[in-house]
């Protein structure tokens, strides 16, 4: 059984004696054992809300540590996926880029081609004008030869001719 301090005080001793103790002393006592028991409760009450106040901080803290936990890994997770995907999308980029070269190569080994087949057409072109001036040389040649010797021939005819006029 729990005594408070009204029950200190308000204790009646039952046995009396002729040698007995001193009423006003006793109840001088029981009133100091109330008093400080008094205090002890009061201070006890003040712990007790004291404890209840720091158990409440302590789960408001440990709420807070819970969702700062929880944050921190949305957060890794986040910064992970962040990770990937700018992985993802330049190794995408790398290829986009890697199919452009590879598109920009193969259209200037086409033009490169296309290049070398006209400077065998404008060679094949040169080779025939040349020809055609050789010939139209080689012609030229004859036909200032067939001259000369019809002018030869001319010149000898009229030569006989004069011989023959007199």
């Amino acid at each position: 059984m729990k005594l408070t301090p009204l029950d200190i005080q308000r204790h009646e001793f039952q046995q009396r004696s002729f040698r007995g103790l001193d009423t006003d002393e006793v109840r001088s006592f029981l009133n100091e054992v109330s008093e400080e028991m008094e205090q002890l409760r009061a201070d006890n009450e003040k712990r007790s809300a004291e404890v209840h106040r720091l158990n409440l901080l302590l789960s408001e803290h440990r709420q807070r540590e819970e969702i700062l936990k929880n944050t921190l890994v949305a957060a890794q997770r986040t910064s992970e996926e962040l990770k990937d995907n700018a992985k993802k999308q330049s190794q995408m980029l790398l290829k986009e880029a890697e199919l452009a070269a590879d598109r920009l190569v193969e259209a200037a080994q086409s033009r490169a081609h296309e290049i070398e087949k006209d400077i065998i057409e404008l060679k094949m072109q040169k080779r025939q004008v040349l020809n055609s001036i050789l010939a139209a040389i080689a012609n030229l040649r004859n036909l200032i030869q067939l001259m000369s010797e019809s002018d030869a021939q001319s010149d000898k005819l009229s030569f006989l001719k004069r011989k023959a006029e007199p």
